[in-house]
């Protein structure tokens, strides 16, 4: 990435040399590498509204200002209801004009219901008949706080030229690129500026950081591969993660029985295998701007796609098919959850390598190894020196951190309404942690860490979901279970 941005670096200060407008090269850093390749990345006809929206940042950030007022209230009206109905109204909301549908003209009977679930895919038909009798109310509520703020953004935009408020409509059917461009400020505002000077030159840097991250993310794709072939351990670790991932979101996968090429069952927590690529059979709607995404997501999720789109792979006939890297969610799910590094220590292991070669930091801002860098830079001020570095036994340090992190959190949850330090807990078991004790010397070891920004705060759950907690029955690969509170005295030791 590093030489991706540098060259994009080198084109643009030929053109601000050309405009004389030094202020511009000074404002533009590499601290906007992730937008500028992922805006670079979009389609042409969407690299145009960003454009054209950029030239008026100040539409952003009241776009902004009503989205996260409307998301207020959007979760103010279903917070009463438990996740599972909550996950329901967010459903129906994907749907372009289903509310509408099924709230105007009063509540609807059964049969009128079940006629306009027809025309939509069969996953969400029972909800539309269920809730549209059972929920009218509620879901007339959401309708007219989506028409509201739909009417209030009309207001902002009413003063610009007709193809800025088309370019701006058009955005709101991509809310991670609009979440995209709000939530980099400084970014917007210098592609505005960089466009009205000499739009042409803009474009040449644009697609230059297209045409370069293309290629480079090819061959970057060919070593990850490539290095996880030759590594069957992290290989098969990273597969047993893909599963977990896939049994977490199985609510939330829709595609069980709509990919064409899928011969297997559709039961529950089943794997599937494909004998050819698996294909979506439908548009993937967003979860409208308006409302945001579910709030149990710690990391942006704004399309739900099927297991295998985040994983970067898929499992046939002769074992895994790789399409493509992990996603970014997928990859922060697996780092921001310390049990991972514990019962997968192995792939933890080839991802900080892959993402830390010899040479430096590989894309540490772009796709997939942003969250890699960010779990990183988050943990290692509070661990002993050289702690994260490349050799044989890293696997088995992560695998410690991992274990002592769970462990901290599980034996520190109210004991006597004291809340214990890292430090604390760490010294009263030092020789369960050979590896950690050095960092008793550290001051960032009681630090919180700072997770990437997300849409809620986190709800840090520790429950391993489908894992033995019994400590006196090994889970598989002799790995034990977290150690569990004590019932009577003191802090609770860890089992080896």
């Amino acid at each position: 990435m590093r030489k991706i941005f540098f060259a994009a670096l080198l084109l643009l200060a030929t053109f601000v040399e050309a405009q004389n407008t030094s202020q511009l090269a000074k404002n533009f850093t590499s601290d906007d590498s992730t937008t500028l390749s992922t805006v670079a990345s979009y389609p042409d006809s969407v690299r145009k509204q960003v454009i054209l929206a950029c030239q008026k940042p100040e539409v952003l950030i009241k776009t902004e200002a009503l989205q996260k007022s409307t998301s207020n209230s959007f979760y103010n009206l279903v917070s009463n209801y438990s996740k599972e109905e909550q996950k329901k109204f967010w459903e129906l909301a994907r749907y372009p004009g289903l509310l509408e549908k099924i709230t105007s003209g009063g509540k609807r009977s059964k049969e009128e219901l079940e006629t306009i679930a027809e025309t939509y895919p069969e996953e969400i038909r029972n909800t539309v008949i269920t809730y549209g009798k059972k929920h009218y109310a509620i879901l007339t509520d959401i309708h007219q706080l989506h028409e509201n703020s739909q009417k209030e953004y009309e207001k902002i935009i009413s003063g610009y030229p007709p193809q800025a408020q088309s370019a701006y409509r058009s955005l709101l059917k991509h809310p991670d690129v609009l979440s995209t461009l709000a939530g980099n400020m400084h970014f917007s505002v210098t592609l505005g500026e960089m466009y009205r000077a000499d739009p042409k030159k803009t474009e040449e840097l644009l697609n230059t950081v297209k045409a370069e991250h293309e290629k480079q993310s090819a061959k970057d794709l060919e070593e990850w591969k490539a290095g996880l072939e030759k590594n069957p351990e992290a290989k098969k670790e990273m597969e047993e993660a893909a599963k977990e991932f896939e049994r977490e979101r199985q609510d939330d996968d829709y595609y069980d029985t709509d990919d064409v090429y899928y011969t297997g069952s559709a039961k529950k927590h089943e794997i599937q295998v494909y004998t050819a690529p698996p294909a979506i059979t439908y548009v993937v709607h967003p979860y409208p701007y308006w409302f945001g995404y579910p709030w149990w997501y710690d990391h942006p999720y704004w399309y739900p796609y099927p297991y295998w789109y985040n994983a970067g792979f898929y499992w046939g006939p002769a074992g895994i098919v790789y399409m493509g890297f992990p996603s970014p969610f997928f990859m922060h799910w697996y780092f921001f959850h310390p049990y991972h590094h514990y019962y997968y220590a192995h792939f933890s292991d080839y991802a900080l390598g892959y993402s830390y070669p010899h040479y430096g930091p590989r894309n540490r801002r772009t796709g997939f190894n942003s969250q890699i860098h960010n779990w990183r830079k988050a943990n290692e001020p509070g661990l002993p020196k050289s702690y994260l570095d490349a050799n044989p036994q890293r696997p088995q340090r992560i695998k410690e951190l991992g274990k002592f992190e769970m462990d901290y959190h599980n034996n520190t949850k109210g004991v006597f309404g004291k809340n214990i330090s890292r430090p604390e807990f760490l010294k009263n078991n030092a020789s369960y942690y050979p590896q950690l004790n050095p960092a008793l010397n550290k001051p960032d070891l009681n630090k919180r860490i700072e997770y990437p920004k997300q849409q809620s705060p986190q709800k840090f759950n520790m429950g391993v979901p489908h894992r033995n907690t019994n400590p006196a029955q090994p889970n598989k690969g002799g790995m034990t279970a977290p150690m569990q509170m004590p019932k009577q005295g003191g802090i609770g030791r860890p089992h080896k």
